[in-house]
Formats: structure tokens, C-alpha cells, sequence
């Protein structure tokens, strides 16, 4: 997967999400996301695994639960290298994803995100 090249000081912002926009990196609307689907984010340091929940919120697990949360969480989207600059609603390849815990009284921002997966749950109609 192409990983996306945060700007250097002083970089045009504005070039650097034209940049963004044309290289058509992977993207997830979390709008789109529906309860039991389950969304896995590879990040530089962590790997995260969000099942969605009715109402937009998620419950986190990851592959450092010591050090990172677990449960209920939210994720807010994507800020653009380490700028307050973000994206709400969208997670993108190469972007820092911003999620909070513990009620919304907690914002984390993670490394740059490396991969992502979405697993659609099914829904089996019996007739």
C-alpha cells in the first residue's frame, strides 16, 4: 500500500492536500460504517480493531493494550501530519487518526496510518 508524505515545515499546506486528494490513497467515510462492522487500523506503532456499535461509537481492542485504551470509544477522523488540521468523518493512509476514550475526556492521536481494512458484517435472510 502507498503511504502518503507528510509536508516539511514550511510546505503549502493547500499543495499538500491537493497532493493528498490526487493520489487517491485509501479512504474510510465513517458515516458509512454500520453497527458490527469491524474497521482495522495499521498504524507506524499499533494496530487498532474498531467494532462499530448503533449510534456511530466503537469498542477498541488493540495490540498494546497495555498502553493504549480499550472499550467504548469515538473516532473524531484523520488530522493531516502533525497539524491540528482534521479531516472529521474520514480515516486516509498516510494520515494521524484522532479517536477519544473515557467519555470524550480523552483525545489520542496516533502515528501515521499505514493500512486500512474494513470487514462488513453480513446479515443472513433466512426464508
Amino acid at each position: 500500500m502507498e503511504h502518503a508524505k507528510q509536508p516539511d515545515d514550511g510546505q503549502d499546506w493547500l499543495a499538500f492536500l491537493a497532493g493528498h486528494t490526487g493520489r487517491g490513497l485509501p479512504e474510510i467515510q465513517l458515516a458509512e460504517l454500520g453497527a458490527g462492522d469491524v474497521l482495522i487500523v495499521e498504524t507506524k506503532n499499533s494496530r487498532y480493531a474498531f467494532r462499530w456499535r448503533s449510534g456511530g461509537g466503537a469498542e477498541l481492542a488493540t495490540n498494546r493494550a497495555a498502553e493504549r485504551p480499550s472499550g467504548r470509544v469515538r473516532v473524531n477522523g484523520c488530522a493531516f501530519g502533525q497539524s491540528t488540521s482534521i479531516k472529521p468523518g474520514v480515516l486516509f493512509c498516510g494520515g494521524n487518526m484522532e479517536y477519544v476514550s473515557d467519555g470524550g475526556k480523552i483525545t489520542h492521536c496516533t502515528t501515521v496510518i499505514r493500512s486500512l481494512e474494513l470487514l462488513r458484517r453480513s446479515v443472513l435472510v433466512s426464508k
